[in-house]
């Protein structure tokens, strides 16, 4: 009877011990961070090129940083705008925006006036959320070809409106890479041309 128990005890340990490895040991990440798919580090800089709307070509720039929170600088060529993210380690979210803002002065301290939820875990196909406008995840392993390079395994985000759809494409260690909308037969997109992550 006793060396039954021991025996199914040190079985457990074993199978206990199996699954700690499975999932590569004590304390093991699970999986890349939020952050590594918007990198905010100040000075971090993007160049789209736009094709189907005059305003489609943007700038983005990050200006300040603050503990979790960063503010970046997006150009238009028709707006400068004043856009502040938060990250955590479940979600990506605006929570600062406004448009015809061109001072380079930070507005970090601001409250909040918007609560846009741009990526949220976990990182997986069907994950869903935000109202009034939806975003899911409809692909982890996406490529796109861009000026920049050929980007694989991005995060790709599709937003669902009234009559058109949006695409967003997330690379780690890159961020935003491509902006693509979509209403009946017209297309505008936003493709990443350089960047420079500090």
């Amino acid at each position: 009877m006793r060396r039954g128990i021991i025996i199914g005890l040190a079985g457990l340990l074993i199978l206990i011990f199996a699954l700690i490895m499975l999932r590569g040991g004590p304390g093991a990440e699970p999986g890349p961070k939020l952050a590594d798919f918007f990198p905010l580090t100040q000075g971090s800089s993007w160049d789209y090129l736009g094709e189907g709307n005059e305003f489609a070509a943007l700038t983005r720039e990050v200006l300040f940083t603050q503990g979790n929170r960063a503010q970046i600088r997006e150009d238009t060529g028709g707006t400068v705008s004043a856009l502040i993210f938060e990250v955590t380690e479940d979600v990506v979210r605006r929570i600062y925006n406004q448009p015809e803002f061109y001072d380079r002065v930070s507005l970090l301290d601001q409250p909040a006036n918007d609560n846009t939820i741009i990526l949220q875990r976990p990182l997986e196909v069907g994950n869903r959320w935000g109202s009034p406008v939806e975003r899911e995840i409809v692909a982890t392993n996406a490529s796109v070809e861009t000026p920049a390079g050929r980007f694989e395994n991005c995060i790709k985000i599709q937003l669902t409106f009234e009559n058109s759809i949006l695409f967003e494409y997330y690379r780690q260690g890159v961020g935003l890479v491509k902006r693509e909308f979509i209403a009946g037969d017209d297309r505008i997109t936003s493709t990443l041309k350089t960047y420079q992550i500090k």
